[in-house]
């Protein structure tokens, strides 16, 4: 079931989505702040557990991403984020996204339950959605 924060995840990625490189720096911009939030709830490990247990199962919606998963172990590789996200089209990239947020999210939910997850990410989707759009830096 959609939630209705993960419906604003993907309408701020939608928002986003002029070009793949400003998608790809929305996404990095929100895993910063998803990883700030609960760092220090379930640690940085366990953040990155959960980041690529999301990249699996969002994997066959959109195969570009497969293999993202693999190899991550106690941190989240930004840098290889953005960079495969960039390489889309920005629709793409943007529909991705929301898929692989909206994953974490029902994720943690499932382990945490809904009302401490968003009390944990609420300050994360504030910044996240209410911001200007990230700015694409040129090659």
């Amino acid at each position: 079931m959609e939630s209705q924060e993960s419906q604003r995840i993907a309408a701020a990625l939608a928002s986003r989505a002029e070009t793949a490189g400003q998608v790809a720096d929305g996404m990095v911009s929100a895993w910063q702040g998803i990883e700030a939030a609960l760092s220090p709830v379930i640690g940085q490990r366990g953040v990155a557990m959960l980041y690529k247990r999301s990249l699996y199962l969002v994997a066959p919606s959109h195969p570009w991403l497969t293999g993202m998963h693999e190899g991550v172990q106690s941190s989240i590789d930004l840098d290889a984020l953005k960079s495969v996200f960039a390489q889309q089209h920005a629709a793409i990239a943007a529909v991705a996204g929301g898929a692989f947020l909206q994953t974490f999210c029902e994720l943690l939910t499932s382990l945490i339950g809904a009302s401490l997850t968003e009390r944990l990410l609420r300050p994360v989707w504030a910044h996240f959605s209410s911001g200007p759009p990230a700015q694409d830096t040129p090659p």
